[in-house]
């Protein structure tokens, strides 16, 4: 073989070993990914929420979001190769967390299903009852502390502290979620009220990966609630353009302050975390958009906006409503409270919205007239 020839040959092999690096560079990750023992998907369901957690080929549901994104949460779960579910948990009885439970419950077998302590109303939370009882599964309403294995991971109950909470949003079941040295909480639409019992309580509620209380809404993940968690990364699950200011401009801020990588289903679709049990990583690069939703008072005093409030927000010149909104201090009284009389006419807005409406947006019921 003369010089030119072997030259010819080097030449190939160094292309060939050059192509072979390049294909493992690129198809590692992917495979990096696919062969890990742990897994948490945070599903777009739009203005709803549902976390999918995967360890050691075991499986279980957090929420199943709400009604128009069941047939995506079957298919998505599906397309997981999932057979069935250990354990299913419903943080609350609020359509957005609890709609796409039941097709769920009626397509896959479930060994055990955690539920809060306290009885839901109206007819969807009557067709959940019957979906939970027709799955045979077990169904329990876990206290304070109590604990259940996933493969190697280990969920722990770390809240409702108590079951008499003013909004049902306090009474989230809160579970935190530790496999090898990775943890994640999640705590459905868990309020200040209740984050400070928590913080109060002795359970240990630090974090690698915080699923944000509430969808990220203005009343939810205060500083002292952050402060004990202290988070690495922050999930935010809430819907494009979605009418209620989600995630809102305040715990942005505070994500922000405290240096917390953001990711948000609105802007970057499903998100899936996997880890080895040391270290974990994402599907994705972090959001660096941090533009909170549209404000709700702004939509509320302009008609013509898309996210104007919805149809039952009366305007003052209307004797048929229920109550009053003060969207200074984002709470709501009965007409005849004393508090109405001394509200800013600017702040004001007349509502014949339900109770439980008024606090899904946001709101909270003043302590004097009790609403």
């Amino acid at each position: 073989m003369n010089n030119r020839q072997k030259s010819n040959t080097i030449i190939a092999h160094w292309f060939l070993l050059s192509l072979i690096l390049a294909l493992w560079m690129l198809l590692a990750p992917a495979c990096a990914s696919a062969a890990q023992p742990f897994e948490l998907h945070l599903l777009d369901v739009d203005q709803g929420q549902s976390v999918l957690i995967q360890a050691d080929g075991h499986y279980m549901l957090i929420d199943g979001g709400g009604r128009y994104s069941s047939s995506f949460v079957v298919s998505y779960l599906k397309q997981q190769g999932i057979d069935q579910f250990d354990l299913i948990a419903l943080s609350h009885y609020d359509e957005d967390h609890m709609s796409g439970e039941i097709g769920v419950l009626t397509v896959f077998p479930v060994e055990t299903i955690l539920l809060p302590s306290y009885e839901g109303e109206g007819d969807l939370y009557q067709s959940f009852s019957r979906a939970a009882i027709s799955s045979g599964a077990q169904i329990q309403h876990p206290a304070f502390g109590s604990e259940y294995q996933l493969g190697d991971a280990v969920v722990e109950v770390v809240g409702p502290l108590r079951s008499d909470y003013l909004l049902e949003n306090d009474r989230s079941l809160a579970l935190r979620i530790t496999y090898g040295e990775v943890t994640c909480l999640i705590c459905g639409d868990a309020e200040q009220t209740a984050e400070m019992d928590m913080v109060s309580s002795e359970a240990d509620l630090s974090a690698d990966v915080y699923v944000v209380n509430h969808h990220g809404s203005r009343t939810s993940s205060s500083d002292i609630f952050l402060d004990a968690v202290t988070p690495n990364c922050a999930l935010i699950s809430c819907g494009l353009d979605n009418s209620y200011g989600h995630p809102a401009h305040e715990v942005l801020q505070r994500l922000q302050e405290r240096g917390i990588q953001m990711y948000r289903t609105d802007l970057q679709g499903t998100i899936v975390l996997y880890s080895d049990g040391n270290t974990c990583w994402f599907d994705q690069d972090p959001c660096q958009d941090w533009t909170p939703g549209t404000y709700r008072e702004e939509a509320m005093r302009n008609p013509e906006s898309e996210d104007a409030a919805p149809a039952g927000s009366d305007d003052k010149a209307s004797g048929d409503y229920l109550y009053v909104c003060n969207t200074n201090t984002w709470k709501f009284h009965y007409p005849d409270c004393p508090s109405v009389a001394k509200m800013k006419e600017k702040n004001r807005i007349n509502s014949s919205l339900s109770r439980d409406e008024l606090i899904a947006q946001g709101y909270q019921p003043c302590g004097n007239c009790h609403p």
